[in-house]
């Protein structure tokens, strides 16, 4: 009770409650302009976070390490990147002025908003759909983890031939969404309308999911993937002989790990898969990014060094990290016997086409598998939008969330791969 009457006092004393979406352009440095967002909360025992959302850098969001109200004064620190942010409010309530601080100290206005700028998304399907859409839930991989999801199915009778979209890395929703970007969805909605099932779901703990995702490793998300693969084979409407997983990122790991123990999959679809140990992604990728972010091969190398090194240690604390890290996807690769599609950005930067596309070529093969397709898709980065340099950063500012060439690609093979079972 008194930590909630100091924090009404400290709302008062700005003559508006601090809670709320805020957000300023910080110029200047090798980022050039940035827009950020700080959102201050307030949970329901009166306790103050934050977050942070940094606009043009894919609306990558980072939560606050603490929130301090100080009479008019805002301190907001962000210890994951060393950096923290104190500023003055005016007497509205609508304005923070203050600084920017990471390594030197920025000005930064801070303007009260209902909500961040949305960049336009032209390819997001809007209902309403041409086809039936459920929303189910089922059983995941272990006995706390119910996964909730949708599927989609052309209408009428019949039993479909079906996908299950499997996620990347992070906590993701169904939709896999990022930056404003439902990549998923698209997915679904063409794969849909192509004729085919199609299952997607909230990761473990997760949205509308049950369960704990962090802590959580590949291997439990691959038995999350393989109860959706068991729920689909429980429906009437679909054909248990034609189900396919088609992971993107992790996801793209994580369907060979699947298939590796069902010899009853179809096929598999690997999005931007990766084909050598998370070390090798790492240590090619944060120096790859850091380029294309605008920094000098010496800064880049630096900083690559310094997050790396940040990560080394923590490989005995975040038991995600230390499995990816360590795991050598062709493993799993070697096992798989059903048809593979394997296709990766020319511009990916995240998971580099030319090293892991051969890798999982070379394994795929080195099994006995013959029904290989694998392609490196030029222009297209790791989202498989149509990219410049490839960069992260590109993500939020391109419109387009998938390639209609990638649609496309994934939808032929799914049809004639299918049509074969």
């Amino acid at each position: 009770m008194r930590l909630l009457c100091m924090l009404g006092l400290a709302a008062l004393a700005w003559g508006q409650s601090p809670v709320g979406l805020f957000m300023g352009e910080i110029s200047g440095g090798m980022v050039g302009k940035l827009r950020l967002g700080i959102e201050v909360k307030q949970g329901a025992d009166g306790r103050l976070s934050g977050e942070m959302t940094s606009i043009d850098q894919a609306y990558a969001k980072l939560p606050a390490s603490s929130v301090v109200i100080e009479g008019k004064t805002l301190k907001v620190a962000f210890g994951m990147i060393n950096a923290s942010y104190e500023g003055t409010m005016s007497e509205d309530g609508n304005t923070v002025t203050g600084k920017w601080n990471q390594g030197a100290a920025i000005d930064l206005v801070m303007k009260r908003v209902t909500e961040y700028p949305r960049p336009a998304r032209p390819q997001e399907p809007k209902p309403p759909f041409d086809y039936v859409s459920e929303d189910v839930s089922f059983a995941g991989g272990a006995p706390d983890v119910v996964l909730a999801g949708t599927v989609t199915r052309p209408k009428g009778a019949g039993k479909f031939a079906a996908v299950v979209l499997v996620t990347g890395s992070g906590p993701q929703d169904r939709n896999e969404e990022l930056a404003y970007h439902k990549p998923f969805l698209l997915w679904a909605d063409t794969l849909t309308k192509a004729g085919f099932a199609v299952l997607r779901y909230d990761d473990r703990g997760t949205a509308k999911s049950t369960g704990k995702f962090k802590g959580s490793t590949s291997v439990d998300f691959a038995k999350d993937a393989a109860g959706a693969v068991a729920y689909l084979r429980t429906r009437k409407d679909v054909d248990a002989a034609k189900i396919v997983a088609m992971g993107h990122s992790e996801g793209g790991m994580i369907a060979p790990m699947v298939a590796a123990e069902d010899a009853k999959l179809a096929g598999i679809v690997l999005l931007a898969g990766p084909g050598v140990t998370g070390e090798q992604i790492l240590r090619r990728q944060i120096p790859a990014q850091n380029r294309a972010a605008g920094m000098n091969e010496e800064m880049a190398e630096a900083n690559a060094k310094m997050n790396l090194e940040k990560m080394e240690a923590n490989l005995k604390i975040d038991p995600w990290l230390q499995y990816f890290w360590s795991y050598d996807p062709t493993t799993a690769l070697k096992k798989v016997k059903c048809p593979v599609l394997a296709l990766n950005g020319a511009l990916d930067m995240q998971v580099m086409a030319q090293e892991n596309l051969l890798a999982i070529e070379t394994a795929l093969k080195a099994g006995g598998n013959k029904n290989v397709t694998v392609r490196a898709m030029p222009k297209l980065n790791h989202l498989f939008q149509t990219a410049t340099t490839g960069g992260g950063q590109e993500y939020g500012k391109i419109e387009e969330t998938v390639a209609p060439i990638a649609l496309e690609e994934v939808t032929q093979w799914l049809k004639r791969t299918l049509a074969t079972k």
